[in-house]
């Protein structure tokens, strides 16, 4: 939908917190009466614009998963994670969650894509396994555990002048997935 994507537009350059209705209306060059007409408040709007693009990201992580190779799975993965330049998948996600504190609706998003998020890394973890690729007892706990350290990385990569790296990140939750999985990875 049109005003989902305007929507989205205008809060990767403003943030959600810095965000209204007007500045939609602006970018979309319409009147408010059309916003209210599919959104009957913004609270409603921004939901939707978090929902729509956490769930995207998530779905067409899950579809290119699903056809890469064991071998590579953990590359790819990595890859995709640091894949946009903008940092703006990682922008809204870290944005919401900061949202998420105040707003019930956004937390039930947030709580569903780190579900998803969450299932993403265990399959990873136990398609490894299967393959022989690795050992790990627990794959849904180490999927936490990898969920959890991607998030503070990504949090630190999203400050200016940060002291981590793209690469750096990369080569970091390489490791923790080859921990995860019983192997010894080279730390630096």
């Amino acid at each position: 939908m049109q005003i989902v994507e305007g929507a989205y537009q205008v809060i990767l350059q403003n943030g959600l917190s810095g965000t209204a209705t007007r500045d939609v209306t602006r970018h979309l060059d319409v009147g408010s009466g059309l916003l209210h007409h599919y959104f009957k408040t913004w609270a409603e709007l921004r939901a939707e614009v978090v929902r729509t693009f956490i769930f995207k990201e998530i779905s067409e992580l899950e579809a290119s998963m699903a056809e890469v190779p064991v071998e590579r799975l953990t590359q790819h993965f990595v890859d995709w994670m640091i894949s946009d330049p903008d940092d703006q998948f990682w922008g809204l996600w870290l944005d919401a969650i900061e949202e998420a504190r105040r707003d019930d609706e956004l937390a039930e998003i947030i709580r569903d894509g780190h579900m998803r998020w969450h299932a993403v890394i265990a399959d990873l973890i136990k398609r490894c396994v299967d393959a022989e690729q690795g050992k790990c007892d627990a794959p849904v706990t180490a999927a936490w555990r990898i969920s959890a350290l991607i998030d503070g990385l990504m949090g630190i990569l999203a400050l200016q002048q940060t002291a981590l790296s793209p690469s750096a990140v990369r080569q970091i939750v390489k490791q923790q997935i080859a921990l995860e999985l019983g192997k010894h990875p080279n730390l630096q």
